[in-house]
């Protein structure tokens, strides 16, 4: 069973930074980060449309330049927000990255990205067009919901399924299986939730902390 790190595990680091990362790298099988385009067109690691939740600047991602971005302080530290090639030049060779589209016009960038550095990644959404726009990396459809998520996700050509934990079953689990397609679910904050995960024959658990990875 994979591990998968939330924003590379932002329950103890700083999320979607290149620190976040590096530190998850030594324990996950896989990261997870969110992708975006900045002001300047750049491919830019942040999860929310506007960058005051998580860092000490305003406004919308979109209204920065990388350069403003990346000056930014992440949840207080040293880090700001990076580039999504930052971010892919700090994924180790036997490390899975699993890049999140949380906006159309996205996947060409991330697959160019991706191509460039040789990295073995998974292109995830809750947006099936935006999987659309993927046409050479392994793609995954995200939903809170279990009901529909398989078919869809089938007629979409994805190799996995990402259901909300509460949503992930064996029955969910075993209509993806028989789909050939593998079941990540999210976002486990407890161990418990693995131990859960694990009798559903889940084959990955997408966490915020590296205490609830599979052991």
């Amino acid at each position: 069973m994979d591990c998968i790190a939330h924003r590379g595990f932002a329950g103890v680091n700083p999320e979607n930074t290149v620190a976040a990362v590096e530190a998850a790298a030594d324990r996950a099988d896989g990261i997870e980060v969110d992708v975006r385009v900045c002001g300047s067109g750049e491919l830019v690691v942040h999860h929310d449309e506007t960058v005051d939740r998580t860092t000490d600047g305003s406004g919308a991602v979109a209204a920065h330049t990388a350069a403003e971005l990346a000056a930014l302080s992440v949840e207080g530290t040293e880090e700001g927000v990076p580039t999504f090639a930052d971010v892919v030049a700090a994924i180790p060779d036997d490390v899975v990255l699993h890049a999140e589209l949380k906006e159309r016009g996205t996947g060409e960038g991330v697959e160019r990205v991706v191509a460039e550095a040789d990295c073995d990644a998974v292109v995830s959404s809750f947006d099936p067009q935006a999987l659309t726009e993927v046409e050479g990396l392994p793609t995954a459809l995200v939903q809170f919901e279990g009901e529909a998520l398989v078919s869809r996700a089938r007629q979409l050509g994805c190799s996995f399924v990402h259901p909300n934990l509460n949503a992930c079953d064996t029955g969910l689990v075993e209509r993806a299986h028989g789909a050939g397609m593998g079941v990540n679910a999210w976002t486990v904050t407890a161990p418990g939730e693995t131990e859960r995960l694990r009798a559903t024959g889940a084959d990955g658990v997408i966490t915020d902390f590296p205490d609830c990875c599979p052991s």
